[in-house]
This record gives structure tokens, C-alpha cells and sequence, in this order.
């Protein structure tokens, strides 16, 4: 049995004769109707009569007709999600990233690329640190967000900047300042993220530099953590300010070094080199599309 055959059964039950399926099919009669007679044979039913100059579908072809027609409607779709898959417009698409750049970079780029892609879907996978870029390589995800690096195996396009900022209470003194230098936390009681924060990462060669450890009053990868203790008074809060993308509060002091940046680009990788599936190369047409990218 044949699709194709199911098609011409499916076309003369509708139209009523085999004439004007043929007509719609845009296929010669004679070959219609012997495939017609030869699913009749395959099946060991007859489907039509004759009625006048058409055809009447039997009992036995209007119990077969609704199930070729859903057989033949699945087929379709399968053709169409087949096209889809194959422009990229179909799939799905995995992001390895730090929780936090998800409200400043990744949603608002997700989202413009669902707009022209709502067939993919793209599935995050969140962490409290910066992912290692080694997924990308070992295939385990296909992008991954990140600090700058050079890798010939990788690349990638810039999604924005992340600097530190020092969350107080209300009644703190540094509360209405603009910046606090890194020299300043020194004997401070300090709320901050893991070793594996972008935080720490930031902070680690100022520190070295300026010979003193933070006094840790609280360490934990939980970001809303660590601002209601600073809020509480508990100590003052180190992050990277891509974690209040979404906070209404006024701007809070930027951490600032004279020797050290305390901010830094994030970027989006890649594999470079590999065969990408269709909706992943459609992603990264978005995010080049989105900024400038190096290959």
C-alpha cells in the first residue's frame, strides 16, 4: 500500500468520480484508476460503483476513507515539519548558561528569535556559575554563555556587559554613593556568590593587588539571598549587576578599581567547524544578526 494510492482513493471518494480527481490530482486517469484498482486488490475490497457518470463509494470504502485521511494528514504534517526541520524553522536549540543572564541578554534574544522561529524550541539549562564552555566543544549543548576566551573550536557573538555592584541597606552610608573602590571592602562584612561566580572572578586579581581577603559573612549562589541579607543590614552585597536586571530599585554604587576592570563582556559560543543542525544555524544567523560576532 502506497501513500499515493490512499491520495487517489481519498480524491475520487471526495470529488465522486475519477475524472475529476484525475482533474485535481493533475495526474492521466488511466494511471488514477489503476492504482485505485490495485489498492482495491491489495485489500480485497472494492471501494467505488459505478453511479450514472461518476462513481459511489461503498460501505467498505466509507469505513476506510476517515482513516486514509488521517493517515494521509500525518503524512503531511510529517512533509512539513521535515521542510521546517531542514530551513531551521523547526527543532531545538539547547543554551547552557549563568541564571543571571537570562533577564538582561538571553530572554529579549530568545524572544525576537521565537518571533521568526516559533517551531523551535530552545531549551536553557541554568546554573549558579558560569557553565563550562567545554559542553559546547563536547557537544553536549549548543551554545553556551560566557566570559571572553580564545579557542579555535569556538565562536561566538558579544551579548552585552556585566560590571559589580555593592547592595546596602537603606540606612548604609555607601547607599547613595555612585562608587565604592575595592579598597573599601576591606574588613567589611561581605555578602558575595560561590568561587565560581562572575563576582569572584572580577574581584580575585584587585584583591591580590591590594594584599586583603573579604571578610564572608554569607556565601551562597542564591542571588535573591544575598540581597535581602544585605537589605537586612547583615553586610554589604557583591554581584554582578546582570542579576537586577529586573529590580526596581534605584541604581545601586558600582564597584570600581583603579588597576583592575571590574566589568566585562559576556558572550555567546559555539562550535566552530561542526555540522550544525538546521535550527541551531538559524540561532546563530540570529545572534550575528543581533551583534557583531567573530568567527
Amino acid at each position: 500500500m502506497e501513500l499515493r494510492q490512499l491520495r487517489y482513493f481519498a480524491e475520487v471518494a471526495h470529488v465522486g468520480s475519477f475524472l475529476g480527481a484525475a482533474h485535481q490530482l493533475d495526474v492521466a486517469q488511466p494511471s488514477l484508476w489503476r492504482q485505485v484498482k490495485a489498492l482495491e486488490a491489495e485489500l480485497g475490497v472494492t471501494l467505488f460503483e459505478r453511479s450514472g457518470r461518476g462513481v459511489k463509494i461503498t460501505s467498505a470504502g466509507s469505513q476506510l476513507l476517515p482513516r486514509a485521511d488521517q493517515l494521509l494528514a500525518q503524512a503531511e504534517a510529517i512533509r512539513v515539519l521535515s521542510s521546517e526541520l531542514t530551513q531551521g524553522r523547526a527543532g531545538v536549540v539547547t543554551v547552557a548558561c549563568a541564571y543571571p543572564h537570562v533577564p538582561r541578554f538571553l530572554a529579549p534574544l530568545i524572544g525576537r528569535f521565537r518571533e521568526t522561529h516559533p517551531g523551535v524550541h530552545v531549551a536553557v539549562h541554568e546554573s549558579a556559575g558560569l557553565p563550562p564552555v567545554e559542553q559546547v566543544l563536547s557537544g553536549d549543548v549548543d551554545f553556551v554563555t560566557a566570559l571572553p576566551r580564545t579557542d579555535e573550536g569556538l565562536a561566538g557573538g558579544r551579548l552585552g556587559d556585566a560590571g559589580i555592584v555593592v547592595v546596602t541597606s537603606e540606612d548604609h552610608p555607601w547607599r547613595h554613593r555612585t562608587q565604592i573602590p575595592v579598597s573599601d571592602l576591606a574588613g567589611v562584612p561581605v555578602i558575595i556568590g560561590g568561587p565560581l561566580s562572575l563576582t569572584r572572578r572580577l574581584l580575585e586579581p584587585a584583591l591580590r593587588a591590594s594584599g586583603f581577603t573579604l571578610n564572608i559573612a554569607l556565601e551562597s549562589g542564591n542571588t535573591t539571598t544575598l540581597i535581602a541579607m544585605a537589605r537586612a543590614g547583615l553586610g554589604v552585597a557583591v554581584l554582578a549587576d546582570d542579576n537586577l536586571a529586573g529590580d526596581p530599585v534605584a541604581t545601586w554604587p558600582v564597584l570600581v578599581d583603579e588597576r583592575y576592570p571590574m566589568t566585562t563582556p559576556i558572550w555567546i559560543y559555539w562550535a566552530r567547524g561542526r555540522s550544525l543542525a538546521p535550527p541551531v544555524r538559524a540561532f546563530v544567523r540570529h545572534v550575528q544578526g543581533a551583534e557583531i560576532c567573530e568567527d
